[in-house]
């Protein structure tokens, strides 16, 4: 039973492309909700909303997310019961967790992830996490968006398949640090701190993400 410390956060479902995609006719979950339970930190209770006629969900736990933090590879359970979904001995985190839920629809058949971010989520991280939403985050942009060099310590140069409109570099914490308009076949990133960044290239109403290393 979950105390009265507790701190309830629904957030807008956020529908994400993993490492490999979901077949869109297998609807994704929505009004992904979590509780979390302060007193226990290593508990929270998940629910949602099925969207289709899926009876069984894969749920992961990503502990201590920030924007370079890989998407679900691992599965934490596989779920095939009412929910809300009581989930306890998480992994030991500092930080942000986030969530994510996708609908079983048949053996070879899964939805696209939900995701959802704990109350220990920063403004920032839940707002890059919102500019995911419906954009395409997957293994195919590795082939679309080429960066070089790649670690870089001050001009990275873009190739993709189309014009680029817009180029938006986020640090680990979600927060969008440079942005660009002009010249977006390279950025330079000579002014920021050692570390890992996310960039995002916006061309023709899509968004493609990858990381890159500043030395």
């Amino acid at each position: 039973m979950l105390t009265s410390i507790q701190v309830k956060k629904t957030i807008l479902s956020i529908i994400l492309l993993a490492n490999f995609i979901g077949n869109t006719q297998c609807q994704a979950p929505s009004n992904l909700t979590v509780i979390d339970n302060i007193a226990l930190i290593t508990t929270a209770e998940l629910s949602w909303v099925e969207s289709g006629n899926a009876t069984s969900w894969d749920v992961a736990v990503i502990p201590n997310f920030d924007v370079t933090s890989s998407l679900p590879s691992t599965i934490w359970v596989s779920y095939a019961a009412n929910n809300p979904l009581l989930l306890t001995n998480l992994p030991q985190s500092s930080g942000c967790y986030a969530f994510f839920v996708r609908s079983i629809c048949s053996s070879t058949d899964v939805s696209l992830w939900a995701a959802v971010g704990s109350t220990e989520c920063s403004s920032d991280i839940l707002n890059y996490l919102t500019t995911l939403s419906n954009d395409s985050f997957s293994a195919k942009d590795n082939n679309e968006l080429q960066l070089f060099p790649n670690p870089s310590k001050n001009v990275i140069h873009l190739k993709t398949d189309t014009n680029i409109d817009q180029i938006t570099v986020f640090d680990s914490t979600g927060k969008a640090i440079l942005i660009q308009t002009q010249n977006c076949n390279e950025i330079n990133v000579e002014s920021l701190s050692k570390g890992v960044y996310l960039i995002e290239v916006s061309t023709n109403n899509q968004k493609r993400h990858k990381k890159f290393i500043k030395e």
